[in-house]
Order: structure tokens, then C-alpha cells, then sequence
């Protein structure tokens, strides 16, 4: 099955989460293969740097594998999986703020798609949209990724974040400004 997560795309095998909630190993084993990509792209864009978004969507399925015998709906799987990896986002930032890290720009742009037409052209971009990105408030930065990148609305994200619905639009509005301002003015919203 294909399940349409907040606008990412995510193919969701539905008998492999039924197998894995049953305590198949290899089951879940594939169910991770299939999911960490997406989740891994979530977790990079909302934190920044490759190894903590390796980290925290390593954490998210140990997570995932203690809790799935509860999910009662296995058509919910992605949409559960992304909520979770969610949390621990937030966790990892507030950790991050906590310890006063610094993002390595270096650390925030990946090797281009094999389908990339122009390769230097996708590393410009990706290093322009990171930079800028990086250059958000934490809290804004995850808010612009789950709207932009996983297409929640306002009230989904305020429902992850724990903040008013109101808050969540004043500070989208105020990062979509920032962030053309970063890139040059160029209209991207």
C-alpha cells in the first residue's frame, strides 16, 4: 500500500506491519528498509546534520518496535511512524540547544539523486536551501519542514509541537519571510 503522509509519498507494506506487530523480525527488519528514507530525509532537514538524523530515526524505530503490537491500525503505520520521529526531533533540538552545538554546513548537504540532470546545480541549491534553513530558529526550521516537506497543516503541527494553532501560522508566515530573504528574494512559497 502506498500511504500518503502530510504529502510525502511513503510505500507502506501493510502485511509486513501486521507481521512485524506479531514480533516477525525479518518483517520489521523490511518494514525499516522500506520507511528509513523518508524518515531519514524528515529527520535531516529538521536537524541539520547527518548523524543526528541517523541517530534519531535509529531511535525512532527502536521506538516503533516497542510500541507497534499497540498500533491497533496498520493502515496507520506511516502516518504513526512520522509522529513519533517527530518527537524525537524535538527531543534532539532541545537537547542540541541545550549542549549549544553548531550545524556544519558541510555536514547538511547530500549527494544529489542519480536521476540529477545537473549535479553542480543541485549542490548549489541544497547548500543555499540548507544554509538558509539553518539559519531558522529550531522550532521554526521543524515547523517549515513538516509543513513544506511532509504537508501537515497548521493544526497537525501544532498538535506535534504542543503550541497554539495561531502561534504555529505567525511563525510559518515569519520563517516563509525570512527564508526569501535568505535565498535572495526569490518567491518559493
Amino acid at each position: 500500500m502506498i500511504a500518503m503522509i502530510g504529502g510525502v509519498v511513503m510505500k507502506v507494506d501493510i502485511d509486513l506491519v501486521a507481521k512485524a506487530s506479531n514480533g516477525d523480525k525479518d518483517a520489521f527488519s523490511d518494514l525499516y528498509y522500506s520507511c528509513y528514507k523518508d524518515l531519514y530525509k524528515f529527520a535531516l532537514y529538521t536537524l541539520g546534520n547527518s548523524e543526528d538524523a541517523a541517530d534519531v530515526v535509529s531511535d525512532a524505530f527502536v521506538e516503533i518496535w516497542k510500541n507497534l503490537p499497540r498500533l491497533r491500525e496498520p493502515g496507520a503505520f506511516g502516518s504513526w511512524a512520522f509522529r513519533i520521529l517527530s518527537l524525537r526531533c524535538k527531543r534532539e533540538i532541545a537537547n542540541l540547544i541545550k549542549k549549544r552545538n553548531t550545524y556544519n554546513l558541510d555536514d547538511l548537504i547530500e549527494t544529489p539523486s542519480e536521476t540529477s540532470v545537473n549535479i553542480e546545480e543541485d549542490i548549489s541549491e541544497s547548500a543555499s536551501l540548507a544554509g538558509a534553513l539553518s539559519k531558522l530558529d529550531p522550532e521554526d526550521r521543524m515547523i517549515v519542514i513538516l509543513s513544506v516537506l511532509h504537508g501537515y497543516t497548521n493544526k497537525e503541527i501544532a498538535q506535534f509541537i504542543g503550541r497554539p494553532q495561531g502561534t504555529i501560522s505567525s511563525k510559518l508566515h515569519r520563517s516563509y519571510a525570512k527564508l526569501r530573504e535568505l535565498l535572495g528574494g526569490e518567491n518559493n512559497g
